[in-house]
C-alpha cells in the first residue's frame, strides 16, 4: 500500500516526493498532512524524517510547516545552537512584518514549551541570556513587531499613475509625501545624523528608535532626507558609526526598506559563493521566500550577478537536493 506517493514498502522514491512539494503550496500541505494522518493514523513528518535524510530531509520538512513555525525553529536554532547564529536572527526578525512576527513569537512560544505570562517573554528571556548590549536591544525591539504601519486607505490614496509627456503611462508609483510628513523626516535625519556623523562616538540608542519604530515609508523618506543632510549614504554611515552584529542588523534594515529582494538575493549568493555552502541559510531563505517574493529575488539575482538563481543552485548542490532547490525557485 503506498502510504504516499514517494515512499512504501518497497523503498523510497524521492523524485516522486520532489514532484508533490513543489508543485503545492504551503496551504496545500498543510492539508495533506492533515488528511494523511485521518487515512492512516500516522504523522507523515515522522515518516518522512525517518525516510530522507541530509540537506534533502530538512528542505522537505521545512516545506511542511508553517511560515511562523519555520521561522520560530530558526530562530530556536540560532539561540540554541552551538553558540549564538546572530547573521540568522538579523535576517528573519528585520524583515519580517509586525503580523510575522507576532504570528512567529507565539509559536517560539510553543516549540520552546514556555509558559510565561506573554508569548513575548519567552524569545525575550532567551535573546536576553544570548545576546548582549546594544544588538540585544535592537533584536528585543524587533520581537514586539509593533512598527508604526500605514493604513491601506492611506496607501491607496498615495499610490499615483505616472505621467510622460502628458500621457497617462499606465505605471504607477507612491506620493511618499502623502504618506510621510516631510518635516518629521527631515527631523528624525537630523537626528540621525547628530547621533553619528556629526558627534564624536555614536547615539546607538537614536539609530534604534528611529530604525524600530518607524514605517517603512517614512524611513525611506528618512534615508533621502540623510543623503542631503550628511552627504552620505544611510547605509555608508551605519557602517561607519556602529560595528558588529549592531551594525549588520540596522544594515539589514535599511537593505530591506530600499529594495527586500535585493537583500535576499545578496544573502543567496553569499550562501553559495565561495569554498563550501552555508546550506542552512540556503534552504531558509529558499523555503521561506518560495511563495513571498522568489521571483522578484530570482530577477535581482540575476541583475547583480549575470547569472540566474537556477544555475547557480544547480553548479553549487548535487543530487535529490539539488533538484528539490532547483525545482523550488524555478527556472524562469
Amino acid at each position: 500500500m503506498i502510504l504516499f506517493p514517494g515512499f512504501d514498502s518497497t523503498g523510497t522514491n524521492e523524485q516522486a516526493i520532489i514532484d508533490v512539494v513543489v508543485t503545492r503550496s504551503n496551504s496545500q500541505r498543510n492539508a495533506i498532512l492533515k488528511e494523511y494522518k485521518t487515512a492512516y493514523g500516522q504523522d507523515l513528518i515522522e515518516d518522512l524524517s525517518g525516510e530522507l535524510g541530509g540537506d534533502f530531509r530538512e528542505t522537505v520538512l521545512g516545506l511542511f510547516e508553517s511560515p511562523a513555525r519555520y521561522d520560530a525553529w530558526a530562530v530556536k536554532n540560532a539561540i540554541y545552537g552551538l553558540g549564538t547564529d546572530e547573521a540568522s536572527l538579523i535576517e528573519i526578525l528585520m524583515t519580517r512584518t509586525n503580523a510575522q512576527i507576532k504570528e512567529m513569537v507565539n509559536e517560539y512560544n510553543k516549540i520552546t514549551h514556555q509558559k510565561q505570562r506573554d508569548a513575548e517573554a519567552a524569545i525575550e528571556e532567551d535573546i536576553e541570556n544570548d545576546t548582549s548590549g546594544d544588538f540585544k536591544r535592537l533584536l528585543i525591539s524587533a520581537c514586539q513587531g509593533n512598527r508604526r504601519l500605514i493604513s491601506q486607505e492611506k496607501l491607496e490614496d498615495a499610490v499615483e499613475e505616472v505621467e510622460f509627456n502628458g500621457k497617462w503611462t499606465g505605471m504607477f508609483k507612491v506620493n511618499y509625501a502623502k504618506l510621510c510628513s516631510q518635516p518629521k523626516c527631515q527631523r528624525m535625519a537630523d537626528e540621525l545624523f547628530q547621533a553619528g556623523e556629526d558627534r564624536w562616538g555614536t547615539d546607538e540608542v537614536t539609530f534604534n528608535r528611529v530604525f524600530s519604530t518607524q514605517d517603512y515609508y517614512t524611513l525611506r523618506m528618512v534615508w533621502d532626507e540623510y543623503v542631503k543632510m550628511s552627504q552620505r549614504d544611510i547605509i555608508n554611515s551605519v557602517e561607519r558609526e556602529t560595528s558588529g552584529s549592531l551594525k549588520q542588523g540596522l544594515c539589514a534594515i535599511a537593505q530591506n526598506i530600499k529594495c527586500r529582494p535585493m537583500f535576499f538575493a545578496e544573502r543567496l549568493y553569499k550562501s553559495m559563493k565561495g569554498m563550501g555552502t552555508n546550506d542552512s541559510t540556503l534552504i531558509r531563505i529558499v523555503v521561506s521566500r518560495a511563495e513571498i517574493d522568489m521571483v522578484q529575488i530570482k530577477q535581482c539575482f540575476l541583475e547583480k550577478y549575470k547569472q540566474t538563481l537556477w544555475n547557480f543552485i544547480k553548479d553549487d548542490t548535487s543530487g535529490d537536493y539539488r533538484k528539490l532547490l532547483c525545482g523550488i525557485v524555478g527556472r524562469n
